[in-house]
């Protein structure tokens, strides 16, 4: 979805090269000030998650561990605590360098608006993570998870780094190259999914 300003104070999304419009429907506008509350609260939502790598930090992650024991315990996905349990909890650091890392990448990619969907959709993957094990641990709230995977949802759908973000900058070239954004998490997960079944095979 290209975004681009008019001297009229407003922005029309025009369907990128592999984000067909559905036939017949017209382009929605998005005024500037509709872009830029997207722009604050992609901020917003990116300095939550810088703020919560504070009770995490390497070379221990001390802060990280009960928090999966609680999601082993609690979890209604079946299999998942054993997942953790015997794995995750087994390797421990090793997985806390990859939540905090992962929580830092997402963090640096909503605040500076720079390949904003891809950290988004890294948003999408560990909030869903945070939503199989502790929706439903006493004293938290289910709503309170899904909000956060819904939030990131909304900024992999829509180009929030393209105001107040260098994706703006990074936008053009890309368009010049014959990438979109989605295109490229689209090969992205395809490249994973590939990575994995070969995995499985061997």
């Amino acid at each position: 979805m290209h975004i681009s300003s008019f001297p009229s104070n407003q922005a029309v999304d025009a369907p990128e090269r592999g984000e067909a419009a559905l036939p017949g429907s017209p382009p929605v506008p998005l005024t500037e000030r509709s872009l830029a509350l997207l722009a604050f609260a992609r901020i917003f939502f990116g300095l939550l998650w810088f703020q919560q790598l504070a009770w995490k930090m390497p070379p221990t992650f001390s802060g990280l561990h009960s928090y999966v024991q609680r999601e082993a315990y609690y979890t209604f996905v079946p299999g998942y605590s054993a997942l953790l349990s015997n794995v995750f909890l087994t390797h421990f650091l090793l997985l806390g360098a990859f939540v905090w890392s992962a929580e830092l990448l997402v963090a640096l990619s909503l605040i500076f608006g720079i390949f904003t969907r891809l950290g988004a959709l890294l948003a999408v993957v560990l909030s869903i993570q945070l939503y199989v094990g502790l929706a439903f641990a006493p004293g938290e709230w289910y709503w309170t998870y899904g909000m956060l995977v819904l939030l990131a949802l909304m900024f992999v759908a829509v180009p929030a780094g393209r105001r107040l973000g260098l994706d703006a900058l990074l936008a053009p070239r890309l368009h010049a190259a014959g990438i979109t954004d989605l295109g490229l998490i689209s090969r992205l997960l395809h490249a994973g999914l590939r990575l994995m079944g070969k995995g499985m095979i061997g």
